[in-house]
């Protein structure tokens, strides 16, 4: 089967390595440290993926970060400027958890009340 056919079935992380297996069978352990916006991640971050690419890619929504499945075959490393943007992302995440909820506008017998 060539790389551009792989499907990711399943991810997983620790503190060293990014494990990922594949539709057909084959297992990828890659070291964690190839990857500094997935190191740098909390745990809770990295475990939240999809597939994306109709299975060939990976995707972190709280990192807005993909990887390729092609890409991992090959043995290619993170991008450089990949840790700069996963970083902005992070932080405008925490300050969205931060922020206080808005008040949204709700209609009852004609009147318009803030909640």
């Amino acid at each position: 089967m060539s790389s551009k056919d792989a499907k990711v079935k399943a991810v997983s992380t620790d503190q060293q390595q990014l494990t990922v297996w594949l539709g057909d069978g084959r297992v990828l352990a890659l070291p964690l440290a190839w990857y500094p916006s997935l190191a740098e991640a909390s745990p809770a971050e990295r475990a939240i993926w999809q597939p994306c690419g109709a299975g060939g890619g990976i995707h972190w929504p709280a990192l807005d970060y993909d990887l390729s499945i092609e890409g991992l075959l090959e043995g290619r490393r993170e991008h450089r400027n990949a840790l700069r943007h996963t970083r902005l992302t992070r932080a405008k995440n925490h300050a969205l958890r931060k922020s206080p909820p808005r008040s949204s506008p709700r209609k009852s017998s004609g009147e318009l009340l803030l909640v």
